[in-house]
């Protein structure tokens, strides 16, 4: 997953990026989240509340992979 998205992250350049391919992203993020119920349910608020119509801005793009990326990470054993 955390490979997955940086690769997402490397492929966002310049100040916007196309809202389907954003969309394309998170349902893959979604698709290989499948065995992480809290993951499926933060892709899924994300793709409810996706901004824009056409573009979103990559800044957004980006914090919200790293967002999901934080989420991703396996809780620390205590």
């Amino acid at each position: 997953m955390i490979n997955l998205i940086e690769d997402f992250k490397g492929e966002a350049t310049g100040q916007l990026i196309d809202r389907g391919r954003v969309v394309d992203c998170l349902l893959d993020l979604r698709s290989a989240a499948a065995d992480q119920t809290h993951l499926v349910t933060l892709v899924e608020s994300v793709l409810a509340d996706l901004p824009g119509k056409n573009v979103v801005e990559t800044e957004w793009w980006i914090e919200t992979l790293d967002r999901v990326a934080a989420e991703a990470q396996p809780e620390p054993v205590t």
